[in-house]
Order: structure tokens, then sequence, then C-alpha cells
């Protein structure tokens, strides 16, 4: 693909990333901030061990000093972990709650694949799509862990209502 619709690609991850943000329904903004947080502290982190080790690059990257993709790691799966906090469904099934997670790395996977095979803006070196599923379901099964430790209570786990 050409670099010009490389980078189309990037803009269009930043503006539906904002947008997604924006949309985020006021009663769910504190859980959905420190989901945003705390995922982009994991993947900027998980982001530099592979990019250093060169087990994947990013050819087409927004800052060309910084070798990760600031556009994934700050801002596009931030805002998908986000999603994945305030509509996780606490009262269904085991199961359920299962293919709901699974749901979410899976589609990123896919997206993934695609993007390493008809763009420039990742290639793998030594790395593959299992490990790109593997590390993100991970990741968000750690972020809904901390948000579910950061917002429980000594009170039985009720949250203070938030002030209009």
């Amino acid at each position: 693909m050409n670099v010009k619709v490389d980078y189309f690609i990037i803009l269009a991850v930043w503006v539906i990333s904002a947008i997604g943000m924006l949309l985020v329904p006021k009663r769910d903004r504190r859980k959905a901030h420190v989901a945003f947080l705390f995922q982009q502290f994991l993947s900027w982190i998980l982001g530099l061990i592979v990019v250093e080790n060169k087990w994947l690059e990013y050819p087409v990257r927004e800052l060309q000093r910084n070798y990760s993709s600031l556009t994934f790691e700050f801002i596009g799966y931030p805002i998908i972990a986000v999603y994945l906090n305030i509509y996780y469904p606490k009262v269904k099934k085991g199961w359920a709650r299962f293919l709901f997670v699974l749901a979410f790395p899976t589609a990123i996977t896919v997206i993934e694949v695609i993007l390493e095979t008809q763009t420039q803006l990742i290639k793998y070196h030594t790395w593959s799509w299992y490990w790109t599923f593997i590390s993100i379901w991970v990741t968000l099964q750690l972020s809904l862990v901390f948000n579910h430790w950061f917002f429980s209570r000594d009170d039985g786990g009720k949250q203070p209502e938030v002030q209009r």
C-alpha cells in the first residue's frame, strides 16, 4: 500500500479514538480514565520490549525517534480497554463474560494481521499473530482486574455517586 494510505489509517485511528472517548457516558468517565491510563502504562512497557528486541517494527510511524506505535499503544488500544471495562457484563454467566473478553483480542489480532500484510504500519520479524492475541488478552484481563481492584470499596463494593 501507499505510505499516504498508512498515514490516513493512523489519522483515522486518532479521530475514531477521540470520538470514542467523547462518547463515554458521563457515569463511566472515572472508570474510563483509569482504564485508559492503566492500558497506556501496560502497552507502553510491552511495546518497548517488543520493539527493542526487534520482534517487530513499525516502518511508518508518527514520530521518527519513537520506534513503537504511538497511535496503537497510547490511543487506539487504551480506548478499546475503556470500552471493555465499562461494558463488561458482570451479571452474565462465566462463559458469556469469557466470550465478551475473547472478542476484543480476536478483533484486534485480525486487524493487525491485515495491517501487517497490506501496509507498512507494522512488520513482524520473530513476532506472530498468536503473540499479539496472547499479549492483548493478558493485558485486557489485567485491565479488568486492576479496574475492579481500584474501584472496590470496603463498604461491599459500592461506588460513590458521581456528583453532577
